[in-house]
């Protein structure tokens, strides 16, 4: 029930906090879309999928495959090698990866995880130190599709907890965009020992 509950309070918050307000006249609706969800208001809308763990990792790297231009990943406990080797190959292609990391997070693999990026030539900052934590999980890909929720990229978090996240396209990522860019400015630059 848990799970459920997250998922539509999820849902609303996209619903009713990112809709793109038109000039004027009736909302319009979102043209050939079937999501699970969409809000809507003028020609512009929000649409949202949601994603479930266990089993979500299929997901996520569709979306990094998917990639033309950009991935900007802000997350809380990233341990999950593959993903990190997806997020290298996007970049080996010619994407521009940038990730930020928490620091305080108690891994046995984040400083291997975060010199396995930079040396597949990802650009990989520790998160600000100005909040208690850094507890975001948070992807953005081409700067028109977002995955938000509960979803660490961990073996666990893929594949044995119940997360939720949410795949999100519309004007919603423009606000997300600007957190993350923000984020990227106070963070600070890693070094490594391949540095």
């Amino acid at each position: 029930m848990g799970g459920a509950l997250a998922v539509a309070l999820l849902m609303l918050a996209a619903f009713f906090l990112f809709p793109n307000p038109a000039a004027g006249g009736a909302a319009a609706p979102c043209a050939g879309a079937i999501p699970f969800l969409s809000s809507m208001s003028g020609a512009s809308c929000n649409l949202v999928r949601p994603l479930f763990s266990p089993g979500s990792g299929g997901d996520i790297v569709s979306m990094i495959r998917s990639a033309r231009t950009s991935i900007d990943v802000e997350m809380y406990v990233f341990t999950d090698e593959n993903l990190a080797r997806e997020l290298a190959a996007a970049s080996a292609r010619g994407v521009k990866v940038r990730v930020i990391l928490e620091p305080r997070v108690s891994s046995n693999n984040l400083n291997a995880i975060a010199a396995g990026l930079q040396d597949g030539g990802v650009e990989v900052r520790w998160a600000s130190l100005r909040y208690q934590l850094t507890h975001t999980k948070m992807m953005i890909v081409d700067g028109k599709e977002a995955l938000v929720g509960s979803i660490n990229f961990s073996g666990a978090a893929q594949n044995k907890n119940r997360e939720v996240g949410v795949e999100l396209q519309g004007p919603a990522l423009e606000k997300l965009q600007d957190v993350f860019e923000q984020d990227w400015k106070d963070a600070s630059v890693i070094r490594t020992a391949s540095d």
